[in-house]
Parts: C-alpha cells; sequence; structure tokens
C-alpha cells in the first residue's frame, strides 16, 4: 500500500470525530421514546406503564437522584439521599429457574451531581452467616462468590460499556463491554472508588463513579444500565433487564435505562503520567561500571466527552502486571491479552471480524513493543479513539527502536527502528449490527513495505426467533510483506441459538 494512500487513511478518523462533535445535538431526541412512567410518591420504585420503546428496546427505567454534598463513602447508605428517589426495589431470576421472583431481596438506587455517579445497593439476605466472599484483590474473578454487577452504555448505541461489580468484602472489578457485547475485557482499569459492610439483614455497597473515568455522548439525559447479583450459595444469578439465559448482561441492546442524568464536566480533561526509571551495575568482573537511565511520559486529553487522544514517549510498561503463569498443552502458542494502559483505551474500536483466531487476526496490539518475550522500546506514539452518531474511529501511530543481539561492535540488529500505524472506522447499522474497515501499515519484526487491509460486516441480533441470539459476519482481508508472499483471505462464520 502506497505511503500517500495510508496517511490519507490516517487522517479519517479525525475528520470523522470532527463531524461527530460538531453533530452532536443539545439533547438527545431520544427521550421522546420513552416509555411512559409512572410519577410515583418519592421513596417509591418507578414503574414502566406502557410497554417497551419504538426501536424494541427495554421498557425498563430507573430516574437518578441528586447527589449530596456531604456524602461520604462507607457503604452504610445512611445519607438521606438514600431515603428518596427512584430505586429498583426486587430483581428477578435468570439461575437457575428463569423468570421467578428472587429469593433475595435487592434495592438499588442512583444519584449523580456533575462530575460524579453514585450506586447504592442494599443486598438483604435471610442467612447473612451464609454469604459467600473471599476475594480482596483488584479485578479477582467474582463469579464463585456473591457480588453486585453493574453495566452502563455510556453512548446509548447497544455495543458497547463498562462493567463494574464489587462483593461484600469491597474488593473490586472493572471492565470493559468487548465483541460487541459478547464478552468483558478485564485487562482494562480505570480510577473508581467503592465500600461495602455487612449488615444484619445482609450487606450494602457504594459505588463511586467519577465521569472523567468514563467517555460517553455528549447531550444524553439516559444512559443504558443493568444490575446482576449472585448469590452463590443459592447458585442464583438476579437480573433487572432481560432475566433470560440467553442473553449476556453485557448486551446492552437488552439493558434498561438510566435517566434524568444531570450534565457532567469534564474539567481540563488532561492526565500527565511522568516516570523515570534508573539502573546501575557491573556485567561482569573487572568490567566497568554501566549507568542507564530512562525518563517517559504519558499524557492523555479528553477531546469532548466522545473522543480521547493520548500521547506517549520512552514508553515504560514497567507497571503492567505480569502475565499469569499457564501450560500450554497444545500444539498452538499461547495468546496473553494485552495489559497495558496506552492500547487498552478504546480497545473494542479495533476488534476485527467473529469468531477469528490468532493467525488471522489483523491487529493484536500485543505484538507491537515485544518480539519472542524481548521488549522493543517505543520512541513515541499517538493515538484518538472516539465514537459518535454511530461511529466508531481509532487512529494510532508509533515509532519503535531497534533491538540487538551481541555487544560492542559484534551487535548485530535482531529487529530494525520501524514506524507502525493502524485505523479502524466501524460504523453501526440496524439495531445490533455493524460494517467496518480496518488499514494498518508496518511489521513488529521490522520488515519493510508491511501492510494490510480488510472489510467485515456483522449481523447480530438478540431477537432471532424472538428470544435466541444470532451472529453471522463476513471479512475480507488482504496483506503483503517484503520477502513474502500476498495473503487473501476471507471467512463467513455464523453463530446462532442460546448463549453458552
Amino acid at each position: 500500500m502506497p505511503t500517500h494512500w495510508f496517511l490519507a487513511l490516517l487522517t479519517l478518523p479525525l475528520l470523522a470525530l470532527s463531524h461527530t462533535v460538531s453533530a452532536q445535538p443539545g439533547r438527545t431526541a431520544d427521550s421522546s421514546r420513552r416509555a411512559p412512567v409512572e410519577v410515583l410518591p418519592t421513596g417509591e420504585r418507578a414503574r414502566v406503564v406502557a410497554g417497551g420503546t419504538a426501536d424494541g428496546r427495554s421498557a425498563l427505567e430507573l430516574r437518578a437522584g441528586r447527589l449530596d454534598a456531604a456524602f461520604r463513602l462507607d457503604g452504610r447508605l445512611d445519607e438521606m439521599m438514600w431515603q428518596a428517589g427512584d430505586s429498583i426495589d426486587g430483581l428477578t431470576k435468570a439461575e437457575p429457574v428463569v423468570g421467578r421472583p428472587s429469593a433475595v431481596r435487592t434495592v438499588v438506587r442512583v444519584v449523580a451531581d456533575g462530575t460524579r455517579l453514585v450506586v447504592g445497593i442494599r443486598a438483604d439476605d435471610p442467612d447473612p452467616a451464609g454469604i459467600v466472599s473471599f476475594a480482596r484483590a483488584r479485578d479477582a474473578s467474582l463469579a464463585a462468590e456473591d457480588h453486585i454487577k453493574l453495566v452502563f452504555d455510556t453512548y446509548l448505541d447497544g455495543r458497547s460499556g463498562y462493567v463494574f461489580a464489587v462483593n461484600p468484602n469491597g474488593a473490586r472489578y472493572d471492565a470493559l463491554v468487548s465483541g460487541q457485547g459478547d464478552a468483558e475485557d478485564a485487562s482494562w482499569d480505570t480510577p473508581w472508588n467503592a465500600a461495602a459492610v455487612r449488615t444484619e439483614t445482609g450487606w450494602s455497597a457504594e459505588i463511586e463513579l467519577p465521569v472523567r473515568s468514563l467517555q460517553f455522548a455528549q447531550g444524553l439525559e439516559s444512559w443504558g444500565f443493568n444490575v446482576q447479583r449472585r448469590v452463590q450459595r443459592l447458585l442464583e444469578v438476579d437480573r433487572w433487564a432481560s432475566p433470560v439465559r440467553d442473553i449476556r448482561i453485557t448486551q446492552m441492546y437488552r439493558a434498561g435505562r438510566l435517566t434524568n442524568l444531570p450534565t457532567f464536566g469534564l474539567g481540563v480533561g488532561l492526565q500527565v503520567r511522568p516516570s523515570l526509571v534508573g539502573g546501575t551495575g557491573i556485567p561482569a568482573p573487572k568490567a566497568l561500571r554501566r549507568d542507564d537511565g530512562a525518563l517517559s511520559f504519558d499524557v492523555t486529553q479528553t477531546l469532548g466527552a466522545n473522543t480521547l487522544a493520548a500521547l506517549t514517549v520512552n514508553t515504560d510498561f514497567a507497571e503492567t502486571e505480569v502475565d499469569t503463569r499457564r501450560t500450554n498443552l497444545t500444539r498452538f502458542p499461547i495468546v496473553f491479552p494485552e495489559k497495558r494502559t496506552f492500547f487498552l483505551q478504546g480497545a473494542d474500536i479495533f476488534e476485527f471480524g467473529l469468531g477469528l483466531g490468532t493467525d488471522v487476526r489483523p491487529f493484536f496490539s500485543r505484538r507491537i513493543g515485544l518480539l519472542d518475550g524481548t521488549e522493543v522500546p517505543i520512541r513515541a506514539g499517538v493515538k484518538v479513539t472516539g465514537r459518535g452518531n454511530g461511529a466508531n474511529v481509532g487512529a494510532l501511530a508509533l515509532r519503535t527502536a531497534e533491538v540487538l543481539d551481541g555487544v560492542g561492535s559484534d551487535a548485530l540488529p535482531r529487529t530494525t527502528a520501524n514506524t507502525l500505524a493502524a485505523v479502524r472506522l466501524r460504523q453501526n447499522v440496524f439495531r445490533e449490527s455493524s460494517i467496518g474497515l480496518l488499514a494498518s501499515s508496518g511489521d513488529p519484526v521490522g520488515r519493510r513495505d508491511s501492510w494490510t487491509a480488510g472489510v467485515d460486516a456483522l449481523f447480530r441480533t438478540s431477537r432471532f426467533r424472538r428470544d435466541k441470539n444470532l451472529a453471522a459476519a463476513v471479512w475480507v482481508r488482504d496483506s503483503t510483506a517484503s520477502g513474502w508472499p500476498t495473503v487473501r483471505a476471507w471467512s463467513i462464520p455464523m453463530t446462532s441459538g442460546t448463549l453458552p
């Protein structure tokens, strides 16, 4: 692919983002399609009195209340604001028996101001001594213990979102909705707080989410929202919207609505993370002492609520957690997930196709900066991601340094300095489907004149035969590298029926 063509493609996301930002209305027209809600006395639950929205989404709604300035995060729900306003007062079983009333009571309220959103949870249990809770580490899997999980669709597009969970010990879990609702990417992290306490009637929790930790569509006064509770000793899963086995909680198109949100402010929207790494040592007997040092920094700037730009210089990935030790008993290589902050923000935008293995994945950021387990220094990089009006756009460009094998004059380059870039455009179509294109230039191992380009189309519905899921996709990619033959691949994967 000629360089000037690729540079032209690289400018498309910036043009698309500028268009979507300017096209944002002051208030979304979505509120005109909401199901009518009966106004109830203070402290009672909002009820839907007419079914469904015009586009077939869930009719359930929860109005956010006003956050008290005297709020203190302690998990106790003792402020007056928790006694007023709408609430979710009771969930419905999704497991083991679908549609039955829950065996335990769960009350959820949401309050917000211009800078943060707080969720209060009262999780009653007739047998508090039987609560199962042991995890305390950040991002620990809470699947086999009691916990509450919340999901937010901050763009109201039914395909993206954020996941937050907390257990009775206050252990926190967060993730991105990935696969357009099929999975969670737990490698993503963002600043937020939670506190939980045991009570005589069960346990309660407060979750505080700074809006600066999220990206969202401007002008929306409602977000997609859902709540799920796990009661481990009963092997019970309770949910607010779409309490059925065939629907994952991350399928945001089947979520309810969190309404009456205030206008959120982002402030300056600038974050700077500098770091200094240094070392000294004598590499061999009678050798001279060798001193090493490097200054690096990462800068993140919000370009409006729905667009994020990131800059990295002399990137230091030392703070990234080590990979989990795994034993490979197959003939296929183990693929470890991406855990580096610079690449994780907006990672779901760069997802391509459906059901692809590692051998044909057109873009996988884990390959950047690593070569057979050896770190390849990243001198500088820039990344832009954003969403708006159904468009999902992302672009990144990086410059890597060369890696040498050997010492001194005998050293030979294992990989040469290289410039890498990728552009991803994806447009939402119909209710849950999308079409898109992906183009990349450069090769992590330094092969010259390397490029990849592909297009993909995904048709997805969670209402196949009324209550089943259907996903079908077609994708085509073309790639080449100096000294390598051109590779063309196409596929039409399809899945249907119930979810596992």
